[in-house]
């Protein structure tokens, strides 16, 4: 399976890892752990369906959580780490999918339904999927995840 992502600052994916114009972090959060987990988990918004439906850029940068669940998930090595991109699936949206970034390895499957909480960027986009190719689409920078 090949996931291909690109963003305003063109992140390109492919089955051998990552090809980047911009920073690291522009693309990855830095994952939460340990004690830090609470705080994040705080400072971290409700996505609501209002916040989406008068303007998709005005939460970029902002700290979300969403519940959804992962409708395709891909792991892969890239700068001696492992990443997880997902395709998370949202109830209740005009476009149902979003496109989550962890750096990680992830303990879920297909199916699953998980909270994310990291930081909102508009727009992501996919071409992996026919379905959703070129669509802007919501992407999460996620910190923690949560199965639930």
């Amino acid at each position: 399976m090949i996931i291909a992502v690109s963003t305003i600052s063109c992140l390109l994916v492919s089955g051998f890892g990552l090809v980047f114009e911009g920073k690291e972090s522009d693309f990855y959060a830095t994952p939460v752990t340990g004690d830090n987990i609470s705080a994040y988990k705080n400072s971290c918004a409700e996505l609501k369906l209002t916040d989406l439906s008068k303007n998709y850029n005005a939460l970029n940068g902002k700290n979300v959580k969403v519940t959804g669940q992962i409708y395709q998930k891909e792991e892969y090595i890239q700068f001696d780490k492992t990443r997880s991109n997902i395709i998370l699936k949202v109830a209740g949206l005009s476009e149902p999918y979003m496109i989550i970034s962890y750096t990680g390895t992830l303990p879920y499957n297909t199916n699953d339904t998980v909270t994310v909480y990291g930081e909102y960027m508009f727009p992501t986009s996919i071409n992996s999927l026919p379905e959703l190719s070129n669509q802007d689409l919501v992407g999460i920078k996620a910190g923690y995840i949560e199965k639930t």
